[in-house]
């Protein structure tokens, strides 16, 4: 009896071990493609995730957040300082894995531009996307953060964003 006990204990650490690892490998393997064009005369710089079908999401996912970040040290031009900027690393990057593993919502898009960041996703769930909002604020009060959401089943700001961000359907 104590020899099945320790191999169950020995399985269920292992398959554990071998679901951490996989999430962190997806996770630290996201590909980003980056541009930078202007809007308003003001730089636009655009991070969004290399999805080999980003459309493949659309029945799953139809409602569009906005997290805004409105950052405390800008240029005249509108993107943060060099050194603000390096501050905001680890914050960016809880933002961007708010939605791990595409369970609850994906990220489609980054954008910097006139003193802020807006961190763009769709979601399936706006009470759970609001409740991640809230312990992300709550935990970095220190920021300026704002939440925008909407209904968009059909992904029309996808498909009528001025840039193409994703290939066509």
């Amino acid at each position: 009896m104590n020899k099945k006990f320790t191999k169950y204990l020995t399985l269920l650490f292992l398959t554990f071990t071998i679901v951490y690892f996989i999430q962190n490998k997806i996770t630290a393997q996201m590909e980003w493609l980056t541009t930078k064009t202007e809007y308003d005369g003001l730089p636009l710089f655009l991070r969004l995730p290399n999805y080999k079908n980003i459309w493949k999401y659309k029945s799953k996912y139809p409602k569009l957040i906005c997290i805004t970040h409105e950052f405390d040290s800008v240029k005249d031009n509108g993107l943060p300082t060099s050194d603000y900027n390096k501050s905001l690393f680890d914050f960016d990057k809880e933002v961007t894995d708010l939605f791990q593993l595409e369970n609850d919502g994906i990220l489609i898009l980054v954008e910097t531009y006139g003193g802020a960041r807006n961190y763009w996703f769709y979601v399936k769930d706006i009470e759970l996307a609001t409740t991640l909002f809230e312990a992300l604020k709550s935990k970095h009060s220190d920021k300026k953060l704002d939440l925008e959401y909407h209904d968009d089943s059909d992904w029309d700001f996808l498909k009528k964003y001025p840039v193409e961000l994703y290939k066509k359907e």
